[in-house]
């Protein structure tokens, strides 16, 4: 199989250490569900009618059964502003570094992008997604990879 010049791999990384970051790691977690109950408060719901069919057996015959129905579907808030008053908002009373906010607002975007995904394909509820996992996400600008070393 072929890889394309311009696509990319995204790796993951566990780095064995000795310091505690067990506090800095609860406040991202914290940051990032923050993010997503910003984001989430304000996502427009909109109607849509949607057909669904069915078949039918009637005797020999199989018959096409279809009806509408009404869903809610989410739209996530995604201008300029609302981005900046969100990153604003997150910087208050955050004491680590700044890039961690835009690197929570990323995630936690595509936390909900997923979550909506998976909703409009039926296997999810209007349930806000929560946060479980103790992780961060550090941009690629921030780090550099040599010799198997980070």
């Amino acid at each position: 199989m072929k890889i394309q010049d311009d696509s990319y791999k995204v790796v993951s990384y566990k780095i064995r250490h000795d310091y505690n970051i067990t506090d800095f790691l609860l406040s991202y977690r914290s940051l990032l569900q923050r993010a997503v109950d910003i984001i989430w408060g304000n996502v427009t719901w909109i109607d849509k009618w949607e057909e669904r069919c069915y078949e039918v057996e009637s005797g020999r015959k199989r018959k096409k059964k279809c009806y509408q129905i009404k869903r809610l579907i989410p739209e996530l808030p995604k201008t300029r502003e609302f981005k900046n008053q969100l990153r604003k908002e997150l910087l208050k009373g955050w004491m680590y570094a700044s890039h961690y906010v835009d690197s929570a607002i990323k995630v936690a975007y595509s936390i909900l992008k997923s979550w909506r995904r998976n909703y409009i394909n039926g296997e999810r509820r209007r349930e806000k997604p929560t946060v479980k996992k103790l992780f961060v996400r550090v941009k690629e600008t921030l780090y550099t990879y040599k010799n198997g070393k980070i």
